[in-house]
């Protein structure tokens, strides 16, 4: 068969690597926007970059739109952040007013991937009316429809990812903000170049680029730092609050630390959602204690090859079970 030049550490070039060890036919449709056929004996299914062909699209509908993965989370007893959905400024301001809710905030879109206008730690009204103003940016480039926007309480932690087929957790990762480490000489933004420059750095790639923007800037002014300013040997600088890759995070797994309560509250989620391959978000202070949690977010269509090769930590072949699964 013919494998399209594609790395094989992102999604779909993993999934090629894992179709021709499994003896399965690929065929290219679309090469822009890698769309293709996977087929083997009589059995075929459609594959789009990193999306199979594996859930309902009701689950999809539910798990995409934030606020209500919220909705049902919290109506079955799953803990997640408070907060509402509002579209527009002086409407949060007045439910603030009314001790609603309180600083430090996050902000994010109701439908959102990669972290898209995102903000959190939010600690003033100013910051509070960027982020907001950010999300309408993002809502109106990817024609989300109404400026409706998600506010909840910031939840200070760890971001941890598992990645779920079929109920069971095949892996965690913990997720860390964009950051660099000085060595004595560069400054912050020649460390950041440094970091951007390498060879396995690079978009819809396991490490990803740092990205510079609003608030890229908001955490260096927060710090009293500027790109300019050298930092000492060993001293790490962190560079965002969020902690998706896609904004040049880093993944460490982490299975062996999780608490085993955390085993059975992934396959109650997945079973209310209906969704047999998917991502779910969750904040902790410690994974190996089933205490001080919150479910942030689900994802039907997670970009796995941060598993496949995460920053730290055992990689875990997820194209290949997927494979395995849809010609078994």
């Amino acid at each position: 068969m013919d494998i399209i030049p594609l790395s094989k550490f992102n999604c779909a070039g993993a999934l090629l690597q894992a179709a021709k060890k499994h003896g399965v036919a690929v065929e290219m449709v679309d090469e822009k926007s890698q769309l293709m056929i996977f087929s083997k004996n009589e059995k075929s299914c459609y594959v789009k970059r990193h999306v199979v062909d594996i859930n309902s699209q009701m689950s999809a509908i539910l798990t995409s739109n934030k606020f209500l993965t919220k909705r049902l989370l919290k109506k079955n007893g799953i803990p997640v952040p408070a907060g509402f959905r509002e579209k527009k400024l002086e409407k949060v301001l007045e439910r603030m007013k009314r001790k609603e809710i309180k600083f430090p905030l996050v902000v994010k879109p109701t439908n959102g991937c990669q972290g898209g206008a995102v903000t959190v730690d939010i600690q003033d009204a100013e910051w509070l009316k960027k982020a907001i103003d950010e999300t309408k940016k993002y809502n109106s480039l990817r024609k989300n429809g109404p400026d409706a926007f998600l506010v909840e309480e910031y939840i200070a932690g760890s971001d941890f990812r598992f990645l779920i087929l079929d109920g069971k957790i095949l892996t965690v990762l913990m997720r860390k903000p964009a950051y660099v480490v000085g060595d004595g000489k560069k400054n912050i933004g020649e460390l950041i170049n440094e970091y951007n420059g390498q060879p396995g750095v690079a978009k819809n790639q396991p490490l990803c680029p740092i990205v510079r923007d609003y608030e890229f800037d908001r955490n260096l002014l927060e710090q009293d730092l500027s790109e300019e300013v050298v930092v000492g040997k060993g001293k790490i600088i962190h560079l965002r609050k969020s902690a998706n890759v896609s904004t040049g995070g880093r993944s460490f797994e982490c299975l062996d630390k999780v608490d085993q309560k955390y085993f059975a509250l992934m396959e109650k989620i997945v079973k209310i959602f209906g969704i047999r391959f998917c991502a779910v978000d969750i904040i902790a202070e410690d994974i190996g204690k089933f205490e001080n949690f919150r479910v942030i977010e689900l994802n039907d269509t997670p970009g796995f090859d941060i598993h496949e090769e995460p920053f730290e930590g055992k990689p875990f072949r997820v194209a290949e079970r997927l494979v395995d699964l849809i010609f078994s």
